[in-house]
């Protein structure tokens, strides 16, 4: 099978948006299918867990992941830190759309969400989403849960959503 690649640059919209209260930032998103045997050297996000939906989410991989229990991340306002996502679509999708909610302090916010143009997966199939995001310095010292949901566009029906918490330092 040929690999599988759509790309969605984002980083006008989502840089330009200064008043995004969420604290967290994405600046670039893109799936791809990986080629066999290609491995990540980013850290793996530790407490990574469901949130529903039939797909399977394999691995979370963040940059600068530390710690041995929970995800310590810097808020220095870096929106340039590479992210992994490493899932596997329940069934065919003929488009899929990502969004990004951020928890904090009991308030959620939808932080990014996007259809993503020309993104139809075969279920079954391995992908990575890939992305560039971080956190803002207005989050240092709390702990935030970042959820990622992959939905179809079609129904809206969430194919894979799962989160994890992070401290931010």
């Amino acid at each position: 099978m040929k690999p599988f690649c759509i790309a969605l640059f984002v980083v006008a919209s989502i840089m330009a948006a200064s008043s995004n209260p969420g604290g967290y930032r994405v600046a670039r998103v893109e799936i791809t299918q990986p080629g066999e045997g290609a491995t990540s050297n980013l850290p793996v996000v530790h407490g990574q867990r469901s949130c529903g939906g039939p797909g399977k989410a394999l691995q979370w991989r963040f940059e600068p992941c530390t710690g041995e229990g929970i995800c310590q991340v810097p808020g220095d306002d870096n929106f340039k830190r590479p992210s992994e996502l490493d899932f596997v679509p329940s069934q065919d999708a003929d488009a899929l759309g990502i969004r990004v909610i951020l928890v904090n302090d009991g308030s959620t916010n939808t932080v990014y969400e996007k259809a993503v143009s020309d993104s139809a997966v075969q279920g079954g199939q391995h992908y990575t989403l890939n992305g560039l995001g971080g956190a803002k310095a207005d989050l240092k010292g709390r702990t935030v849960t970042v959820q990622y949901i992959l939905y179809r566009v079609d129904s809206g029906d969430v194919e894979i959503c799962t989160e994890a918490d992070f401290e931010i330092v």
